[in-house]
């Protein structure tokens, strides 16, 4: 297990005495996954396919599993989980080149101090070598996203208006790539 951490800045004693640490989580830490993504989904429904309903009735076997078959990782200040990022890769022949991300989110107390560029990161890192090529949609109205992923080096490559509905209000989703392989095709 890989662990990714980032020291408080030095500006003030809180952050001096807090670390922030990313890692892939397992099935043991279900609780923490849950909690984190009750959290964006309740915070921040725009963002997401799913919703706080049909995810609060999942038991935490569900979330077990999904940590068994994707990589979540999740980012801790001290015990508190204040972000995450998933990554799917299908187990499909013809699509095992492609990673998909998902469910990237940080809780909003802890924004604009890298913790969604340290997620990424540890997303990327764990996919180099074992994929050609990451994907992600994004909400096409949010900008801070946007300059994240194009930081990073994701690529916009489609847009599908109407991803998602919540209620009466239509989301366009920006689609964007990142290829792993150097082999950039747009």
């Amino acid at each position: 297990m890989r662990l990714y951490q980032r020291r408080g800045d030095g500006r003030n004693a809180r952050a001096r005495l807090l670390t922030l640490a990313v890692r892939q989580i397992g099935p043991g830490e279900a609780i923490a996954y849950r909690e984190i993504r009750l959290t964006a989904l309740d915070g921040d429904p725009a963002a997401f396919s799913s919703d706080a309903a049909t995810e609060r009735a999942r038991d935490l076997d569900w979330y077990r599993q999904s940590a068994r078959e994707t990589a979540i990782f999740v980012a801790f200040r001290g015990e508190m989980p204040i972000g995450m990022a998933g990554l799917f890769v299908s187990d499909q022949p013809k699509t095992r080149h492609i990673g998909t991300v998902f469910g990237v989110y940080v809780r909003p107390e802890a924004r604009q101090a890298g913790v969604a560029a340290l997620l990424m990161e540890a997303v990327i890192a764990h996919a180099a070598g074992s994929v050609a090529q990451l994907h992600l949609g994004v909400a096409a109205d949010n900008i801070p996203a946007l300059a994240l992923y194009h930081r990073l080096g994701f690529q916009t490559y489609g847009t599908e208006p109407r991803a998602l509905r919540i209620e009466d209000r239509y989301i366009d989703e920006h689609l964007m790539v990142l290829f792993l392989d150097k082999e950039d095709r747009l």
